[in-house]
């Protein structure tokens, strides 16, 4: 009977659920490539799928939907937690011994098996639907390139697969990184770190995986002028420790760090949009705010402009059309090393906004940090800077 392929926006995924709990296979897609995945509990489905794939007995993964279902498989240890906690979800598949016993096809006769939590919400809600455990290799004959769209599927591999869901093209399409941690040590591979070894490259590589373990420093390099987007600040003679635990909380390995000449402070580039980044990492210290214990503040730099008084009037009337009528703001100047004057800039750019001025309580603040020659400007909703004291502070309140 053919497969049945399904829209992932109109697909409810415990139908793929419910195939999977039955014993059948199916396609469905990924952060890096189409997988095909059964019950990795099914030792029968596990046979039907090595079949399917034409495989050897080599060992395939399982994804799961969270770092919880991931340890009642496994034993991480405190490495894999480490690599868990930074890359989940995303494209890093991690190899630890086992805690439950899983069908001798499925792991290769090891007594280990590789995990990893897929970044794709569809991938996720069929795993929930699952029973948050899913074989997920890649959905291709062995030896034959791995599908990154329904359309590149092996029509002999679907004669085995109930359900495909097409969520078209893949994000990555590039298998993910592989390591391994605990005992033994494994046959193959290259040592990374202590208790971590590569076995397969990706899009997770060497470097990043170093970086969160602590093995490497982030890096502190000579950016081109101008070319940040946060500040952070630390205490005095923390700003090393500050980095590493700015990379480790945010899970953002690729932060390019430079320094000021002002003890406690670094201007940062971040890939991704700043204003997201801090509001990402805000909510992940939301909940215990301790967790940080150097970083201090971080601000988002939307603009970044020479510091004269008309570069920085300019850059606030380009961004402050952001203020939604009937708001309220209020403008901050933040000064290292500049001779300009606090109150004469606040009076020339608050000629730009044209709201009502709130000093105590405003919905946006028109930020200005001074180093030097240079002034980074944003335009913020007022809970946009992470403050990690006051947000420590304030949980203080609350107990």
């Amino acid at each position: 009977m053919p497969c049945k392929i399904c829209a992932a926006d109109r697909f409810d995924p415990r139908e793929a659920g419910e195939v999977v709990r039955g014993g059948g296979i199916i396609v469905f897609p990924t952060d890096t490539v189409y997988g095909i995945g059964c019950d990795p509990r099914n030792a029968e489905a596990v046979r039907r799928l090595f079949a399917a794939k034409r495989r050897e007995k080599k060992p395939m993964p399982v994804l799961v939907d969270s770092l919880q279902s991931a340890e009642r498989l496994v034993e991480l240890g405190e490495a894999g937690r480490a690599l868990a906690e930074i890359f989940w979800p995303g494209a890093l598949t991690i190899v630890a011994p086992l805690r439950k016993s899983l069908p001798e096809e499925l792991t290769g006769g090891r007594q280990k098996v590789g995990v990893r939590i897929p970044k794709h919400p569809v991938a996720i809600s069929i795993i929930a639907a699952s029973g948050g455990a899913l074989v997920g290799t890649s959905a291709n004959i062995s030896g034959r390139r791995a599908a990154s769209s329904v359309g590149e599927l092996d029509p002999e591999l679907l004669q085995s697969v109930e359900i495909v869901v097409d969520a078209g093209e893949a994000p990555a399409g590039r298998a993910s990184t592989v390591v391994e941690v605990g005992d033994p040590i494994p046959e193959v591979g290259t040592r990374i770190a202590e208790g971590v070894w590569l076995i397969r490259e990706g899009p997770i590589d060497v470097e990043m995986i170093r970086s969160a373990l602590g093995g490497r420093l982030p890096r502190m390099a000579t950016t081109e002028k101008g070319k940040f987007n946060i500040i952070v600040t630390t205490q005095r003679g923390n700003e090393r420790n500050c980095m590493r635990e700015l990379v480790t909380l945010s899970g953002e390995t690729s932060i390019m760090f430079s320094r000021t000449g002002f003890p406690g402070l670094l201007k940062g580039k971040v890939p991704s949009d700043p204003v997201e980044f801090c509001r990402a990492l805000a909510a992940k210290l939301a909940e215990d705010p301790w967790r940080a214990r150097f970083i201090q503040k971080v601000t988002p730099i939307q603009e970044v402009a020479r510091a004269e008084v008309a570069e920085i009037r300019a850059a606030v009337k380009r961004l402050s059309g952001a203020i939604p009528e009937g708001a309220s703001f209020r403008i901050t100047v933040n000064k290292r090393g500049s001779e300009i004057s606090s109150s004469e800039l606040i009076r020339e750019v608050a000629r730009e906004v044209e709201r009502k001025v709130d000093l105590e309580n405003p919905d946006w603040v028109v930020d200005i940090e001074l180093i030097r020659d240079l002034a980074g400007v944003s335009v913020l909703r007022a809970g946009d800077i992470v403050s990690v004291t006051k947000m420590q502070e304030e949980a203080l309140g609350k107990e």
